[in-house]
C-alpha cells in the first residue's frame, strides 16, 4: 500500500497536470500555469500549477489539515522540479513537453519488450532502442528490468547448484 501511495504520489504532478484540464485550454495555444488545475495529493482539492510551484510543507498543512511525511515532501520536491521545466518564462505550460514528459504517468507494460528482455536477455534492450516509435521507451524499460530479473534468476541458480558438493 505505501508502495502504491508512493508511486501515485510521484506520478500526479506530470499526470494529472495533462489529464485533468487538457480540455479546458484553447487547442492552439498554451494554457497558462494559473488556469492548469491539478489534484492535491490525496486531498480530493484542486490546485493551480502555479500554486503547485509555491507549495511548502507548511502551506500543505494549512490546506489539508495534516502534516506531510518525508516521502511526501521528497515527491513535492521532485515534482516542483520536474514541472518547473514544462513552464515557459511567460507562465504557459508547454503541452509538447507535458506529452513528452511520459516517465511518470504514461508508462505502460509492454510485451514486446518483455520478449526483448527475456529471450535477448542482455541484447534486448539494446535491440529495443532501434525501434523509433511511440512505445520506444516503454518497450525500453520493460526489456531492461526483464533482462535484470532473468540475470539475478540464472546468478542464483547458478550459484546453488554449484555451491555445496564437498
Amino acid at each position: 500500500m505505501k508502495k502504491t501511495a508512493l508511486l501515485l504520489l510521484l506520478s500526479l504532478p506530470v499526470y494529472y497536470c495533462f489529464g485533468s484540464s487538457f480540455s479546458s485550454s484553447l487547442p492552439g495555444k498554451d494554457p497558462l500555469a494559473s488556469e492548469l488545475m491539478m489534484p492535491l495529493f490525496n486531498t480530493g482539492k484542486f490546485i493551480s500549477i502555479e500554486d503547485f510551484m509555491k507549495l511548502t510543507p507548511g502551506s500543505y498543512k494549512e490546506i489539508a489539515g495534516k502534516k506531510m511525511k518525508f516521502k511526501e515532501r521528497i515527491g513535492l520536491a521532485f515534482g516542483k522540479k520536474s514541472l518547473k521545466k514544462m513552464i515557459n518564462k511567460d507562465g504557459t505550460v508547454n503541452m509538447a513537453k507535458m506529452k513528452k514528459a511520459g516517465l511518470w504517468g504514461n508508462f505502460q507494460w509492454h510485451w514486446g519488450g518483455f520478449a526483448l528482455g527475456f529471450f535477448l536477455n542482455i541484447l534486448g534492450p539494446v535491440v529495443a532502442l532501434f525501434f523509433n516509435d511511440e512505445y520506444k521507451w516503454d518497450r525500453f524499460w520493460t526489456a531492461l528490468h526483464t533482462a535484470i530479473y532473468v540475470w539475478l534468476i540464472a546468478v542464483i541458480i547458478v550459484a546453488a547448484a554449484g555451491g555445496g558438493v564437498y
